[in-house]
């Protein structure tokens, strides 16, 4: 299932001899237009006019994510689906369908939902090691230190077998995880799926993490 938001924009153009301004919106020509991941791009391109630059860029780009989130995934309506949807990687494609919808705007908005509390983080791997490129949390939880962007799995799990079987095989898996915390050593109930980060260009597998700490009703 494909992940990454495609790159568009808003410019403002001055209006000339009309009454205000002009805006332009302009998406990566090579993705296929109102397909999810246009969707989401058309969102973020949005959300960051909305927002400040150091708004849209604070907390790596969290913020803008949020918004983008909220206009193309509404909360009402989306917390209703979401409570009828199975804590899974199939579970997560379908919401995602139903608003077509990327994915990474997907798992924040369920996140923020409320109907679970946990991470999703993306690995994405480079030079043959997953390193973790994106991440969404619970409001309220806090990363340990070695989930920060850039890690390498090995500095968060104490072993990356289900990882690394993932991408080998394709296939979904799930276990408890053994993670490395500021506070020792911490259990993780945790599902992992392969994804294809492609925004019009060349596709990238990654594996995307789903950490549930409790599934609320």
């Amino acid at each position: 299932m494909p992940v990454q938001d495609a790159a568009a924009q808003v410019d403002r153009i001055p209006g000339g001899t009309a009454p205000g301004p002009r805006w332009i919106l302009s998406v990566d020509r090579r993705v296929t237009p109102h397909t999810p991941q246009w969707n989401g791009a058309v969102a973020l391109a949005l959300a960051q006019t909305l927002l400040s630059r150091e708004a849209a860029e604070a907390v790596d780009g969290e913020l803008a994510e949020a918004v983008a989130a909220e206009l193309l995934l509404p909360m009402r309506p989306f917390r209703l689906a979401a409570r009828r949807t199975d804590l899974t990687m199939d579970g997560l494609r379908d919401l995602a369908s139903r608003f077509s919808a990327p994915i990474r705007l997907t798992i924040r908005q369920w996140l923020r939902s409320g109907t679970w509390r946990g991470y999703a983080l993306l690995w994405r791997v480079e030079h043959g090691v997953p390193v973790l490129r994106w991440r969404a949390r619970s409001p309220g939880e806090r990363f340990p230190d070695g989930a920060a962007l850039g890690a390498r799995a090995g500095e968060l799990l104490a072993t990356s077998s289900r990882l690394y079987e993932t991408l080998r095989a394709g296939h979904a898996a799930h276990g408890v995880e053994e993670v490395r915390a500021q506070a020792g050593t911490v259990w993780w109930f945790t599902r992992f799926g392969l994804v294809h980060e492609d925004a019009g260009g060349r596709p990238r597998r990654a594996v995307l993490a789903l950490v549930v700490l409790d599934r609320r009703p």
